[in-house]
């Protein structure tokens, strides 16, 4: 069997094409002892560069599978996977930060990782923990931070790799409503300031329509995109809003018809 493709790190869009990501005929299989449990098979997506993509699906579908397969941590056992010359960035819903070090020191990681010289780490870091409004939080650590503040260190972080590509697997899934939906705003707020190409992994109706611009559907055994939506409802969006909720509730009814 011939090797899949990840070609990220060297197939750059043509001119006149504007993707961000695209996803050809992907199959995911994990081997279990001589057999193997197909997570994911036939998948084709391709998503515009600058556009926002919510990605729902019950559990167990393989959502984060084809996050994990995008970010390049698997590989596909078929199909290709391309994303330009672009950096990526992934966002966890546990913001896994370093507990011995403070917030400063979390993002200073990311950037030498990221060959930024020491000379600009301080103006790097005061700069992005402007971007996701935490300017005095420097000197903190983890344990002292509330977990909406822990996961808006964790944005900068991954803001920190000069990603064109961020990838987010139900990164507000364990906050209460309330800062989830101000972490929806700084989201939203911080992929329209920095025009990046969002990939947004939730099981939550409500919050793919507030946040994508399209919403795509998958269904599982094995894993495959069903359907989608284009939202197409202005921004700003309220989560409770009628216009959300209609959208949700057709959302949550594709949810409901799909395979079980």
């Amino acid at each position: 069997m011939s090797l899949p493709a990840i070609v990220s790190a060297d197939q750059a869009p043509k001119s006149g094409e504007d993707w961000g990501i695209r996803v050809r005929s992907v199959g995911k299989t994990f081997a279990r002892a001589a057999a193997g449990t197909a997570a994911l098979d036939g998948v084709n997506l391709t998503i515009a560069e600058g556009e926002f993509v919510a990605l729902l699906g019950r559990s167990g579908c393989g959502k984060s599978t084809l996050l994990n397969l995008i970010a390049g941590l698997e590989l596909p056992t078929s199909g290709s996977i391309e994303t330009g010359r672009r950096r990526i960035g992934m966002m966890f819903q546990d913001a896994n930060l370093f507990p011995w070090l403070t917030v400063r020191g979390n993002i200073e990681l990311a950037l030498k990782l990221s060959g930024v010289p020491r000379a600009d780490f301080k103006d790097r870091v005061d700069e992005l923990l402007e971007s996701v409004r935490l300017p005095d939080a420097g000197s903190l650590r983890p344990h002292e931070l509330s977990g909406g503040m822990r996961q808006r260190v964790a944005l900068a972080r991954t803001l920190a790799q000069d990603c064109r590509i961020l990838l987010m697997d139900e990164p507000f899934g364990a906050l209460d409503a309330i800062t989830r939906d101000a972490m929806h705003d700084e989201t939203e707020r911080i992929w329209a300031e920095r025009g990046l190409t969002v990939l947004f992994v939730t099981h939550n109706v409500r919050e793919a329509a507030r946040l994508g611009d399209r919403v795509v559907v998958m269904a599982p055994s094995p894993g495959r995109i069903e359907s989608e939506l284009i939202v197409n409802l202005p921004r700003p969006r309220m989560i409770d809003g009628p216009a959300v909720a209609s959208r949700a509730a057709e959302l949550h009814a594709r949810l409901q018809d799909g395979p079980r």
